[in-house]
């Protein structure tokens, strides 16, 4: 497929107009300022006028099932909210609910532009299943949870459910689109014993960590008052989760000898800001993260706490909020924010073939129209994107080559079927919860 005379955002971050970019199976192979020479006869062109295209996004924090908790536990503060509501429907979810409820929010994902996402949840084949079908890439991985220091991890279902994922994705199943991560909850649904295991089981098997980190103040000083001190980044390096490469989701609390500690290994943060706005947990020191050279990444969180996953809503919140804390204009640039919600992400993922217009990288990109008039006029393109445009503004998701989306229709999912599926289970879930 050729994209012709479009305007791009490159492997720079710099807009170029005028572009044309041609994929043949999952790559990009030609990305120049006139039409490649080498074109197939039934090579399909595609108009770039009034259009801009750039790369997909890489959401590196989600809860993609808890699509259907949608609405549910409102008002809560995030421990009463997650202990008296959120747990409590959780136990009810069977494997076929994961399923479905995965491709409602693979929906709401691809429409919104995202090519990949970091997702942490339980039943995660069948998520793995919905999302590979679905047309996506994901790391993914359970957030295992474990309240008892003496329990065998043999028998936790997060642990079996994390190796199980990982055989499959060794098989080939999913070719490379599905990864495995090794997934740790949080410190304070967890304790010393078992993250030192989870750690080092991560190390061995070369998998990458997924963690909840100093989301809210009430996490962070019970940490310090459980561990003789120790913040929960701390309680993460000596875990050993910072020898093995991490993304850790929120952030709000760290301090800077916290972050300290994540530079020098490397560790990628996501922020999450409407989740931690909605939920009243604090705004991240974002502008200090990105000073200091830490690899920070951008997440919607999950559809329960934020309550959408529409990563262009995200990345407005993300420069708007960041600027606002600052109480700087400049804080942020619209090419960092950017940047954060597609190459940052690739990295924390280790998708090196990831996350920018480049010969040779994987063709996962998206199109905007610009015809459309809060676009208008189009003096600056790369903010009207970032402060403008809504995600109903993307017309084409292509990823690995393939399109998924396309003027409002999903190519590979029955949304008519995914409602139906998902209301009717909603149903019966909260009769049995009555």
């Amino acid at each position: 497929m050729i994209f012709s005379d479009i305007k791009i955002l490159d492997e720079k971050f710099e807009l170029r107009e005028h572009m044309y970019v041609q994929t043949e199976n999952e790559k990009i192979i030609y990305v120049g300022p006139s039409m490649p020479e080498k074109k197939a006869a039934d090579e399909e062109v595609y108009d770039g006028k009034n259009k801009f295209l750039m790369n997909g996004f890489f959401n590196a924090h989600c809860h993609v099932p808890m699509t259907i908790l949608r609405g549910y536990g409102e008002g809560l503060s995030l421990q009463d909210w997650l202990f008296t509501k959120i747990f409590p429907f959780e136990a009810k979810l069977t494997p076929e609910d994961i399923y479905w409820t995965t491709k409602l929010g693979a929906m709401e994902l691809i429409a919104s532009g995202c090519a990949s996402i970091s997702d942490m949840y339980f039943r995660i084949e069948d998520e793995a299943k919905a999302l590979d079908e679905c047309g996506m890439k994901a790391n993914i991985c359970n957030g295992i949870t474990s309240f008892n220091p003496e329990e065998n991890l043999e028998e936790n279902r997060g642990w079996t459910e994390t190796w199980k994922l990982l055989e499959k994705v060794k098989s080939g199943a999913f070719g490379d689109r599905i990864l495995a991560d090794m997934g740790l909850h949080a410190e304070y649904t967890n304790n010393d014993r078992v993250s030192k295991i989870i750690a080092e089981a991560a190390k061995k098997s070369g998998l990458r960590i997924h963690a909840h980190l100093s989301e809210t103040q009430k996490e962070h000083e019970e940490c310090k008052e459980r561990h003789g001190g120790m913040t929960p980044t701390q309680f993460m390096k000596n875990a050993g989760v910072l020898d093995v490469p991490a993304q850790f989701a929120h952030g709000v609390y760290v301090t800077e000898e916290d972050e300290d500690l994540l530079l020098k290994a490397g560790s990628s943060l996501v922020h999450n800001p409407s989740s931690n706005l909605k939920l009243g947990s604090g705004i991240a020191p974002v502008k200090r993260w990105m000073e200091k050279g830490l690899n920070v990444c951008i997440g919607t969180d999950g559809a329960s706490s934020n309550n959408n996953l529409d990563m262009m809503e995200e990345i407005h919140v993300a420069a708007l909020l960041c600027r606002g804390a600052a109480r700087d204009a400049n804080a942020v640039s619209v090419r960092d924010i950017l940047k954060m919600a597609t190459l940052n992400g690739a990295k924390a993922q280790g998708r090196k073939d990831c996350g920018c217009i480049k010969v040779g990288n994987r063709a996962d990109m998206i199109v905007f129209d610009l015809a459309v008039p809060h676009l208008q006029p189009d003096f600056d393109t790369l903010a009207n994107i970032v402060f403008s445009a809504q995600s109903s503004d993307i017309v084409l998701n292509m990823i690995d080559g393939r399109i998924v989306y396309r003027d409002g229709k999903f190519s590979f999912i029955d949304c008519e079927r995914v409602y139906a599926e998902v209301n009717s289970r909603l149903k019966r879930i909260l009769s049995e919860l009555d």
